[in-house]
Parts: structure tokens; C-alpha cells; sequence
């Protein structure tokens, strides 16, 4: 049951949650009066939130509605709104190129995190039977979720079996879709207990999926289940079992799984509806054809009242039975692109960890809500422990998120480079940070905490850096300062996630960021490009000054919006991999507008003599900022040797 435990991984990595407080929010868009003067707190019991949706009978999302259109009772207890806002989630519109679309940005952030949809993508392999037609039209239909988030959606996908290719958070589709195409057939119809266990790994999924969604702030999160569906009898999970016959041990065994399983979905819904987590099951059979010699896959049976009754009982909907399932997933994406957060002090503010029942209502009987049916509040011993906790491990709090901690805002970006003799690869992790500045005008001097830590797709730490500096901020005319810090770590090829935290000391309070990075071997493909970075001038401060000496020649920053007037450079390093003779390696570089025209496009050959006795050689672009247009930009890298291609892409805008 390793695999399942690495569910925990991909929606966070294996981080004690108990530092989140279940009411956790952020401010809303529009913050309604009070009849007297009462502070309005960011982050606690004090002000509630709900995620609520509101759909017409053909559930489509109602838009348009004010506070005054809905009633909150607590307990019974009619709930004075205090903050409302109306999320609408825009139609994706095809950019005017394609690699606007596919091509992520290098440097991620942590800003608007707690206004993100949230989608889990869960792959049943466990319970996929060896039919080639299912698989496919798996694959397809995981592609065409991909397509349908939005610019700002995070996503996960998450394997019932093999979790290896496994994907936490992100908004990469090319990382998305890597790891949906990795889905292969599974364990269905082995014989015995082994079959039972799959489906106690399968059901278990999406309980602990939940589980950890419920977790989170309020907004949309949603779980979109690809797969077979799961052999569960309702009638035999109820049926009494006499013991002490011995013709029935079989049947009893069978009636405890049964049983055993009905009680996690039980569970799993009981969550869902408290934390408002709706499920939409997709049938990746199809039709289902009745069973035959020649047709022994995928036939009617108990997956399919399995996958309607997850839908029903949390919310979703249910595709099964047709054959072509793209309209249902695009229904997803309909029914979740407008909705509401509801705010609002409740009257019973005692911290006694009791459960609070929610009712949500709209003044249109033909509009059905959807929201959650209530919360556990916190307890007193609770809270003290965890400001505790905040305030001895500020850092440790802030990685220990099912999400990154926007409270100071992170960018954030990461690129390996190899190491001279040695397997591992040295990764320059690069953080800038914008922060107010306690009085506007002085130059200020801010004692700021900062810790990274790497992480496998397992959970098992490789590595972590930990540094406390005194940084000196230059006074900005809005009031916030920005800078930015270095570090490196060593890591083996492979898959990692990087957390940084950041706690400033004046602040009193954390950010944090998640970085996925891939780790590649470069001793051995003939040619390979380390990271990309940008240098630039001007640029904000940086610790430590003198950069990452013994890793980059070039002082790296997280800047990729530029003026005209700007110095930018791109810097990376080419390798040859192997013992074979040293060769000349052939260059492209190409620059492209976002009407895809090329703006650069250049070819030359890296001399034989440029590469030193590390078998690498270094590679500087200046960037021709002062004529460019206003914009967004995409510089590409590319070089083949030996049938092996190697390419590395960077974006960047251009403002006036």
C-alpha cells in the first residue's frame, strides 16, 4: 500500500497538515459595512468563508447575484454577510501562437495561489482492465481536461497504483500531460485477495484526495475521476454474515471488504460535503456492450452504479455509458467558471472544536446551491499550539502548506547545471521578494530567515538549505522594497520538488514557494543544455552579493518583464556527454514575437575549442530589448548531435 500513501505527496508533499487552520482564508474583493466599526480579520474563525455556486435547473452557473440575494444560517442562526465577491472565470481563448499556450514560464509565483480553481486529476490504473480502446480514450479525454484550464487553474494528477509519474500543483500542461500519458493498464482481475486490495487502493484515493482538499481555504476544488469505476456491491456490504459456517467464510471475507470499502466512500462523502469537494466520474469504457468471449472488457456491472453514486452523493456529475466524452468534460469546466465567496462573522465565536451546520439558501427556488454543509471549529488547545508552532518555526510552518503562503510575495525559479566528476548537479535556486518597507523613503534593514528544501515524488527529503541575512532596502516610491536571494543545492538526476520559505523578522509573518524541477544526467546524451537564466541590469539587490560563484559566471535574477533600456543576457551551458573526442556542437537561436514571428534567428557552430576539460562550454545571448516592440517573447535554444536534440526555451516580456 506504498502508492497510496503517496496520494498525501502529490496534493502536498508529506508534511504534517495540523498547521493549517481549517477556516484559513484571505480577504475578498468587496468588504460590506458593519452598522457598527468591527475590524475585519484576514485569517481565522473570525470571518468565515464558503465557496459557494449557485447553478440553474440545467446547471448552469447563475451569475449576477448581490449579497442581499442570500441568507447564511449557522446552527439555525441567521449569519450577517460581512464579504462577498463574484468569481468569474473567463472563457480560454486560444493565444495568438501556439507556444503562448504550451510553453510555461520559467519563474513561478505565489500571488493569487488562494484564488486559484483547484482540479485533482485521479487515474484509476488499479482498476483498468488490459482494453486498449479504454486506455485510449483515457488518454484523450486526461488531454482534453488539460486544455480546458485556465491560464490561472493549479492542477494535480494522482495514480491509484503507480505513482511514480505522479504530479503535485501546477499550471505547467506539459508537466500535466507527461505524467497523464504515462497511464498504462493495471491490476484488474488478479485473483484472490490482491483484487480486494486494489480496490481498497482505489476507493482509498479519492477518500484520502478529499481528505487532503478539506484542508484548504474555501474556493473551487474539484476531482475529476478517470477510470473504470470499482466493483462495489451495496447488497452484499449489507448482507448479514452467521458465522461459524464454513461454506460462508468466502462470503464473509467478501461482505467485510464490501462493507470495509462502503464505509471509506461513506466517509469520502461526509468530507466532501463539509468541505464542498465535488467529484465528476468519467467512464473511460464507453458504451458498455454486453459480456462475451470475444468482448471479455469493460462490460455493464457494478462500476457504473459506483461511478454515478460518487458523482451524486458530492455534487458532480456522472459520464457513463457514451462513448464520446468530451462534452461532459467541457460541462466541468461550465458548471465550475462562476461562483461566489460569502464571508461573515459567526455568532458563535467559542473555540470549543464543536461541528458548525451550515444552510446556505438564494432567494430563487429554482437555483440549487452548492456549497459546504459546515466546518469543525478550532479548539483552544489547537490554536494556541499552532501559533506556537508559527511563531518557534516560522519557516517550518510555511513549507508545511498543502499550498504555498502568499503572505510575501515569491517569485521563484530553479535550473541545474553539472557538476565537474560528479553524478549530482548543482541547482541554482533563484527567489526575489517584494515586501513593504516600514518607512517609506529610508533605506531599511530587514533581518529575513530563508530555508529550501528538495523532496521526491515519494516525500523523502534530499536535501535542504537554511539561511538567516541582513538585507538593505532601497525606498520605492510604493512602498515596497524588492531584492533577491540565491542558493544552490546538490541533487541526483531525477524528479524533485523545491519549497522555499521566507520569514521576515520585522513582519512577523512567512511566505513560501514550490518549485518542480527535473534533474537530468548529463554525463551521458552527447549534447545537453544546463538551466536557462537571465542577468539583467538594472536589477534588484542581491544576497549573497557576489552570486553563486563555481555554478554561474553570471548573476541571475528572477526579472522577466524588461524595458527597452534594460541589459539582459541569457546565459547557459552546453555539455557533451560520453569519453568520445570533443566535436564542434551546431547552434540555433531563435526568437519569436507572440504572432510567432521570428524576430532573431541565427546559426552557428560552437568551436571545438570552446569547450574545456569539463566538456562544457558557455553561451551568452544578449537580448535586443531596444528593438523590440511591447510584448511577450520566447528565446530558443536548440542543438542536435548524434540524433540526440537538446533544447532549452525561455519567455519574457517587453513593457514600455
Amino acid at each position: 500500500m506504498r502508492r497510496l500513501s503517496a496520494t498525501g505527496v502529490v496534493v502536498a508533499v508529506a508534511f504534517s497538515a495540523a498547521t493549517l487552520a481549517q477556516q484559513q482564508t484571505r480577504p475578498v474583493q468587496q468588504t460590506i459595512p458593519a452598522p457598527q466599526t468591527t475590524p475585519v480579520f484576514r485569517s481565522g474563525v473570525d470571518l468565515v468563508h464558503l465557496d459557494v455556486s449557485v447553478l440553474d435547473r440545467q446547471r448552469r452557473p447563475v451569475r449576477g447575484l448581490g449579497p442581499a440575494d442570500f441568507t447564511i444560517l449557522e446552527d439555525g442562526i441567521p449569519q450577517r454577510i460581512a464579504a462577498f465577491s463574484a468569481v468569474e472565470m473567463p472563457a480560454v481563448a486560444e493565444p495568438p501562437s501556439p507556444w503562448m499556450k504550451e510553453v510555461p514560464r520559467d519563474v513561478r509565483t505565489n500571488q493569487d495561489i488562494d484564488e486559484r480553481r483547484l482540479f485533482v486529476i485521479i487515474v484509476d490504473d488499479a482498476q483498468l482492465q488490459a482494453d486498449p480502446a479504454s486506455l485510449r480514450t483515457l488518454r484523450e479525454t486526461a488531454r482534453r481536461v488539460v486544455d480546458g484550464l485556465g491560464p490561472s487553474d493549479l492542477a494535480s494528477v494522482i495514480f491509484t497504483l503507480d505513482n511514480r509519474n505522479a504530479q503535485d500543483f501546477t499550471s505547467d500542461r506539459a508537466r500535466l500531460r507527461a505524467a497523464l500519458d504515462k497511464a498504462a493498464v493495471g491490476a484488474r482481475d488478479m485473483t484472490g485477495g490482491m483484487d480486494r486490495m486494489f480496490q481498497r487502493m482505489s476507493v482509498g484515493v479519492i477518500q484520502h484526495s478529499v481528505e487532503a482538499l478539506a484542508a484548504l481555504p474555501d474556493r473551487r476544488k474539484v476531482i475529476i475521476y478517470l477510470g473504470q469505476g470499482v466493483p462495489v456491491s451495496l447488497e452484499l456490504a449489507v448482507t448479514p454474515v452467521w458465522t461459524g459456517i464454513r461454506s460462508v467464510a468466502g462470503a464473509a471475507d467478501a461482505g467485510a471488504d464490501m462493507r470495509n470499502l462502503m464505509y471509506m466512500m461513506t466517509e469520502a462523502f461526509k468530507m466532501a460535503a463539509k468541505a464542498n469537494v465535488n467529484i465528476y466520474t468519467l467512464d473511460v469504457c464507453g458504451l458498455r456492450p454486453p459480456p462475451s468471449p470475444v468482448n471479455p472488457t469493460c462490460i455493464p456491472g457494478l462500476e457504473v452504479d459506483y461511478l454515478q453514486q460518487i458523482a451524486a452523493a458530492t455534487g458532480g456529475r456522472s459520464a457513463t455509458n457514451i462513448n464520446d466524452l468530451g462534452p461532459a468534460v467541457d460541462n466541468i469546466f461550465v458548471e465550475n467558471a462562476s461562483f461566489y465567496i460569502l464571508g461573515y462573522h459567526s455568532t458563535k465565536p467559542q473555540l470549543d472544536g464543536k461541528f458548525r451546520r451550515l444552510t446556505v439558501a438564494v432567494n430563487n427556488p429554482e437555483y440549487s446551491i452548492r456549497t459546504r454543509n459546515g466546518y469543525d471549529a478550532e479548539k483552544a488547545k489547537d490554536v494556541a499550539k499552532r501559533k506556537e508552532f508559527d511563531t518557534d518555526r516560522p519557516l517550518g510552518a510555511a513549507l508545511s502548506g498543502l499550498l504555498p503562503k502568499s503572505d510575501i510575495p515569491l517569485d521563484m525559479m530553479a535550473a541545474p547545471f553539472a557538476i565537474a566528476g560528479k553524478k549530482e548537479a548543482a541547482i541554482a535556486v533563484m527567489v526575489g521578494v517584494r515586501q513593504p518597507i516600514r518607512e517609506t523613503g529610508l533605506r531599511t534593514t530587514e533581518r529575513v530567515g530563508f530555508q529550501v528544501n528538495a523532496f521526491n515524488v515519494d516525500g523523502k527529503a534530499f536535501g535542504a538549505k537554511r539561511m538567516d541575512v541582513m538585507v538593505t532596502l532601497r525606498p520605492e516610491a510604493s512602498g515596497m522594497g524588492e531584492y533577491e536571494l540565491l542558493s544552490r543545492l546538490d541533487l541526483k538526476p531525477g524528479r524533485y520538488q523545491l519549497r522555499v520559505a521566507l520569514n521576515v523578522a520585522s513582519l512577523s509573518t512567512s511566505g513560501s514557494l514550490y518549485y518542480d524541477v527535473d534533474v537530468p544526467d548529463f554525463s551521458k546524451a552527447p549534447v545537453s543544455f544546463s538551466g536557462m537564466v537571465l542577468a539583467a541590469r538594472p536589477s534588484p539587490p542581491v544576497t549573497p552579493k557576489d552570486g553563486l560563484p563555481g555554478v554561474l559566471p553570471v548573476t541571475p535574477t528572477t526579472r522577466r518583464s524588461f524595458s527597452a533600456s534594460d541589459r539582459v543576457v541569457a546565459f547557459t551551458r552546453v555539455y557533451q556527454g560520453g569519453n568520445g573526442a570533443l566535436v564542434s556542437v551546431p547552434l540555433s537561436v531563435r526568437l519569436r514575437n507572440e504572432h510567432d514571428l521570428l524576430m532573431m534567428d541565427r546559426h552557428e557552430v560552437l568551436p571545438v575549442e570552446m569547450f574545456t576539460t569539463e566538456r562544457s562550454a558557455d553561451v551568452n545571448i544578449a537580448l535586443p530589448l531596444d528593438r523590440l516592440a511591447p510584448g511577450a517573447y520566447l528565446l530558443t535554444l536548440e542543438s542536435t548531435l548524434a540524433r540526440t536534440t537538446a533544447k532549452r526555451e525561455v519567455r519574457f516580456d517587453v513593457v514600455k
